[in-house]
């Protein structure tokens, strides 16, 4: 059996790209007046999964 590699997993599951995601978190947080509570959660989002 082959083992599969992150991007074909990816496709298999679904959803969007680390890269695509990243991507447009920081368009989201650039481009946009973001209350606290939100800023807040996008930093927490973008260093799990981003950084």
């Amino acid at each position: 059996m082959k083992k599969l590699e992150l991007k074909e997993l990816e496709n298999i599951f679904g959803g969007i790209s680390r890269k695509e995601y990243c991507r447009n978190l920081g368009s989201i947080m650039a481009n946009n007046e973001l209350s606290d509570s939100a800023k807040e959660g996008a930093r927490y989002a973008w260093n799990k999964h981003c950084a």
